[in-house]
């Protein structure tokens, strides 16, 4: 097999987008987790979790996975120190006087580079990830063969990870982590219960000479009952949705009216008074200013033109539904502004204004899904979980989507089929997570409302750059990590200085 070294690893296929694409076998291999294997792995991975629209397991797959390689690369320097000390690991005497010492002297400045050795002595760890039709398989390997007295303490630390209530019961059974098998390995077990992996979804094994840790991702985590049967339950909620309100409505349909007069619009936006004040506030922004302050709903109609009026009131439509019936998500509306300011001076940074104003509107209403979602009643919610199989998962964050078998972003999609928007803004908030799945058509658009997006997130501490998509980096000269945050300043300054908002 054909490799190439880059960096501190190596990788079996170096185009491992386009192996993820193809569903081709690939594996990461390195012998010290550094942060430059860790920077590739996490993009790996979270390219597949893009494709299969589940990025809500990220932080719980990247924890576990981040375990096992840690306590692979401990099981190698391990062995290399207690062949360097003149221990033999298989005898129980020596075992024990070798682990007395192995880990403080292992991170001893004053003891030898254990580090530096693992790599020259061939010990080496292994990322494989294997793609079926229904199941995403990754494993981590080391080629030190895990002791039986080892492995039977992590299978039976395993069997009761599932059967922990909480993290008190951990800490009363678990009371060394010197193996390897210890707490973080219970923790890891943990999240993946609460987050809806079964069981068999993690398993480790020693093969011949080697150790085999792996974790296996089905592409929809449904246990049981149905995709559909659970979407039909979220359905009834967007069903309920308000449409629209009329006024709105009425102004959009002169809008798009080819022979209309800008009096006729003005005369309908002046009988909504809120609506009328957003458009004098609008045209007398720092984004519009010219010579003279805007007085007049007509002249603020005239300057603002019909094509950027449209996209106000479909934003202002929906600022009035969410404050109606979803105003305690108002803090996640409010990023929805900073998003959309984003995606706009990114449009027009890089030069396709012509669709800034479809790129504001798209990142206004991407997490117009998670807002429903958040808000299901407890009733609705206890269902789908039922539906689902979870019981005890009370996190916000991984109700968002958990086995749902729908996305936020899907579900923001059909809620703007609800509202009768078109499919270009219904399209690319669906694809917002996976940008490049997008129609080629959409593709650069979209790449714009993610990259808002990733900004946003980043912000929050859900983000980090390592995660980010590397086509839409390479799209927007992006690599490298300095210009990448120099523009997220930039556009940071440029948001507070048109809205008056402060950071918080």
């Amino acid at each position: 097999m054909g490799e190439t070294q880059e960096k501190n690893y190596t990788i079996s296929i170096p185009d491992y987008k386009t192996a993820i694409q193809e569903n081709k076998d690939f594996f990461v291999q390195f012998s010290l987790f550094t942060p430059d294997v860790e920077a590739i792995i996490i993009k790996i991975f979270h390219h597949y979790l893009e494709k299969f629209d589940i990025i809500y397991v990220r932080d719980t797959v990247i924890t576990m996975m981040k375990e096992l390689i840690n306590n692979s690369i401990k099981a190698n320097l391990k062995r290399l120190f207690f062949k360097t000390k003149g221990y033999d690991i298989n005898k129980t005497d020596d075992y024990r006087l070798g682990m007395e010492v192995f880990k403080s002297e292992i991170y001893s400045n004053e003891s030898e580079d254990y580090f530096s050795k693992a790599a020259e002595s061939n010990l080496i760890v292994r990322v494989n990830f294997k793609n079926t039709p229904s199941v995403l398989h990754i494993s981590v390997i080391n080629n030190t063969p895990i002791l039986d007295g080892e492995l039977k303490k992590v299978q039976s630390r395993i069997s009761k990870a599932y059967k922990y209530a909480n993290i008190t019961d951990v800490f009363d059974d678990v009371l060394d982590d010197s193996e390897g098998a210890g707490l973080g390995l219970i923790m890891g077990l943990m999240l993946f219960k609460n987050s809806g992996f079964p069981a068999e979804a993690f398993k480790i094994y020693r093969k011949e000479n080697l150790t085999i840790a792996t974790i296996s991702i089905p592409r929809t985590m449904t246990r049981s009952g149905s995709p559909r049967e659970i979407a039909d339950e979220i359905i009834k909620e967007i069903n309920e949705l308000p449409v629209l309100p009329e006024s709105i409505t009425e102004i959009r349909t002169l809008c798009n009216d080819p022979d209309v007069s800008v009096k006729t619009v003005a005369v309908a936006i002046s009988r909504d008074p809120g609506l009328a004040a957003s458009l004098l506030k609008m045209a007398n922004s720092a984004g519009y200013m010219g010579n003279k302050k805007v007085t007049s709903i007509e002249e603020a109609v005239v300057k603002i033109g019909f094509k950027e009026l449209n996209v106000m009131l479909m934003a202002s439509g929906v600022d009035q539904i969410v404050s109606k019936k979803y105003k305690r998500f108002e803090p996640i509306w409010h990023e929805s502004y900073k998003r959309s300011s984003y995606a706009r001076s990114i449009a027009i940074k890089f030069k396709k204004q012509g669709s800034s104003d479809i790129a504001y509107l798209s990142s206004l209403l991407v997490d117009i899904g998670k807002i429903i979602l958040l808000s299901l009643d407890n009733k609705t919610m206890d269902r789908l979980r039922q539906i689902a199989g979870f019981k005890g998962i009370e996190s916000a964050d991984l109700l968002e989507e958990m086995s749902l078998g729908i996305s936020h972003a899907a579900l923001g999609s059909m809620v703007c089929q609800k509202w009768h928007f078109n499919e270009t803004l219904t399209t690319i908030i669906e694809f917002h997570h996976r940008p490049y799945m997008a129609p080629d058509s959409l593709k650069e658009l979209t790449y714009v409302v993610y990259l808002a997006d990733v900004f946003v997130e980043i912000e929050s501490r859900k983000m980090r750059f390592e995660f980010v998509n590397e086509d839409v980096l390479n799209f927007f000269n992006l690599s490298n990590k300095d210009a990448f945050e120099k523009m997220h300043e930039d556009l940071k300054s440029d948001y507070l200085a048109l809205s008056g908002d402060k950071e918080h």
